[in-house]
């Protein structure tokens, strides 16, 4: 027969005391570890997609900007290039024809881009410098059909086509700027000194 004192039944610790303790151990407590979770589920659930939201827009406004001002620029300076030489062709009597064919096709292709652009402007500068624009390079063109059919034959006539020429041509310059700078607005850049150099043209 076992003489050994019987043993005491375990006591149980009350259920609340429990998860209290267990909740707060000396090791990473478990109330922080739970936080951590439901915070990452959040972040995953609610901030993810509105922050990947953010970034394809702001991927589709960059590549808007990049786009058109590289393919606006390119079409500006070959307008730009061919209306100076047919100016000079111009002043000195030779036949201009095909290369107003050839300004007038370009100044097409600018004002269909231009506008393609007007749904990605938020202020009325934007729509405005492109109706500008298009509006001196057709007084450009205009020009040039005024003055193909007779040469300048005085020193003061030939002073007076290059006046005319200037004139056309300056005329493009600022709402041509105008233009750049909106088309960087979109893309939340900041031109250098935009404000200083548009100032200065109006």
């Amino acid at each position: 027969m076992d003489d050994a004192a019987p043993q005491k039944p375990l006591k149980r610790r009350p259920r609340g005391e429990a998860v209290k303790g267990f909740l707060a151990a000396d090791r990473t407590p478990m109330w922080m570890t739970i936080t951590m979770l439901l915070m990452g589920a959040s972040g995953t659930y609610f901030l993810a997609p509105r922050i990947n939201a953010e970034f394809e827009a702001q991927k589709i406004k960059t590549d808007f900007v990049i786009r058109n001002y590289s393919d606006l620029r390119t079409k500006m300076e070959d307008f730009q290039g061919l209306f100076m030489m047919s100016a000079q062709k111009a002043s000195a009597g030779d036949d201009v024809r095909a290369e107003v064919i050839k300004l007038y096709e370009l100044s097409g292709r600018i004002s269909a881009q231009t506008l393609s652009m007007l749904p990605m402007f938020t202020t009325a500068e934007g729509p405005k410098a492109t109706a500008e624009l298009n509006q001196a390079l057709n007084g450009m063109i205009s020009f040039l059909v005024e003055n193909a059919e007779e040469k300048p034959t005085t020193d003061a006539a030939l002073k007076t086509f290059n006046t005319n020429m200037v004139a056309a041509l300056t005329k493009m310059i600022p709402p041509l700027l105008e233009l750049y700078v909106r088309i960087g607005d979109v893309g939340r850049l900041s031109p250098t000194e935009k404000d200083i150099d548009l100032a200065a043209r109006k």
